[in-house]
């Protein structure tokens, strides 16, 4: 990996990093929705420090360059990560429509008492 790369890859991944510590810090996000993309910022930042060991495990997984590797890794993890909001999203619009029934049900009942 060429020196420049290398250098712009540490200060990408040490603002990543940095970044999700201060979004937690600052209230702006729960750790454990954040966890996942800490752990991310963590390999990234291991990865651009010690690029070596990415491309023997590269080569140990049968795969050309670490950029390939990082290319597969990021994609599964977001494939996930899509799986597991829609997963999410499907359970909050379950329950929204629990809530819906319940106060309907409720303002009926509060309907009929009145009359």
């Amino acid at each position: 990996m060429p020196i420049q790369l290398r250098i712009l890859a540490i200060i990408l991944a040490a603002f990543f990093f940095v970044y999700t510590i201060r979004l937690v810090r600052k209230d702006r996000a729960e750790i454990r929705h954040m966890l996942k993309w800490f752990v991310l910022a963590l390999i990234l930042l291991v990865g651009s420090l010690i690029p070596d060991f990415g491309t023997s495990i590269a080569h140990l997984l049968g795969i050309g360059t670490l950029t390939s590797l990082a290319l597969y890794f990021l994609v599964g993890a977001l494939l996930l990560i899509c799986l597991k909001y829609q997963i999410s999203l499907i359970s909050a619009e379950k329950e929204i429509k629990n809530l819906v029934q319940e106060v309907s049900l409720l303002k009926k009942k509060l309907s009929d008492k009145d009359k």
